[in-house]
């Protein structure tokens, strides 16, 4: 298995919670980047018993990083995701862990109040 290529969830024009095709368990980081894709950056790393349905709440209205995720938006930034498709949540726990503890997401860290 491999990471799936970035897509787009939302931009100025609005949220784009209906190309979603998987509905097990995954790894994913939600990312900024220019609107044609260029300059992407992670900047969160979560994970999921079902990618569609997690991906459809942000792609609704941002769930529970909706403040920061406008913000982006406003300033004419686009957000992206990419998922990592596992065989059970537990797998997703465990790779976001291993990547929380290689890399400074700075959305996770402005959650967990480490800002």
């Amino acid at each position: 298995m491999s990471w799936t290529r970035w897509r787009k969830l939302a931009d100025r024009q609005g949220w784009y919670d209906d190309v979603f095709d998987y509905d097990g368990p995954c790894c994913y980081e939600l990312a900024t980047g220019g609107p044609r894709g260029g300059d992407i950056q992670p900047h969160y790393v979560g994970e999921t018993s079902n990618e569609k349905k997690r991906m459809c709440q942000y792609g609704r209205d941002g769930s529970h990083l909706s403040r920061i995720i406008n913000r982006y938006l406003k300033d004419g930034w686009s957000l992206y995701y990419h998922a990592y498709c596992t065989d059970s949540k537990e797998k997703a726990v465990e790779m976001e862990r291993n990547l929380l503890a290689r890399h400074k997401y700075d959305w996770n860290s402005m959650l967990n109040g480490d800002h």
